[in-house]
């Protein structure tokens, strides 16, 4: 009869026990550095390189899957139901803001703190994104449908109540 939780002769007592760190990717979405850049891209493409943080929220959401980005543009184009709910959130925009914020690429404004604005690091940042065909392709394409973007338009056009 053996003494504690493991006797001597139990298997695991006697085992080599080894701790390996495997690498895991970590997906593109959840890289500040390229949240940042979506930022600064959307921003780019809003009047006066402001929106309301509920619309950052749906453009950058858009840019996370083709998907998404299918399903906005349908929105855009009015092919919706009249209940449809147009309100997306990023989770990994709140860390990216904070970032741009420490940064000085952006600055948080309105009464209730719900307006991005992209500073002048922020700007050039983004000229800097937009100068380089081969950098993010994908998504100035997909932003770049939507043409000059306002908050206005984007009530608009999802027919929100602001």
């Amino acid at each position: 009869m053996s003494t504690g939780f493991l006797g001597a002769n139990d298997e695991l007592a006697n085992a080599r026990i080894e701790f390996r760190s495997q690498p895991h990717p970590i997906p593109a979405d959840s890289r500040v550095a390229y949240k940042l850049a979506q930022v600064a891209m959307v921003l780019s493409a809003f009047n006066k390189n402001s929106a309301t943080i509920e619309n950052l929220h749906l453009f950058t959401w858009s840019l996370q899957s083709k998907r998404a980005g299918q399903m906005l543009w349908s929105w855009w184009s009015g092919n919706r139901y009249a209940n449809t709910i147009t309100q997306r959130s990023d989770p990994h925009l709140p860390v990216a803001l904070n970032v741009g914020l420490i940064r000085g690429m952006v600055n948080i404004t309105g009464a209730s703190g719900n307006r991005v604005t992209l500073q002048p690091s922020g700007v050039q940042f983004a000229q800097e994104i937009e100068l380089d065909e081969e950098l993010m392709s994908a998504e100035k394409a997909h932003i770049r449908q939507f043409k000059k973007l306002s908050d206005a338009a984007v009530s608009r056009r999802l027919v929100r109540n602001s």
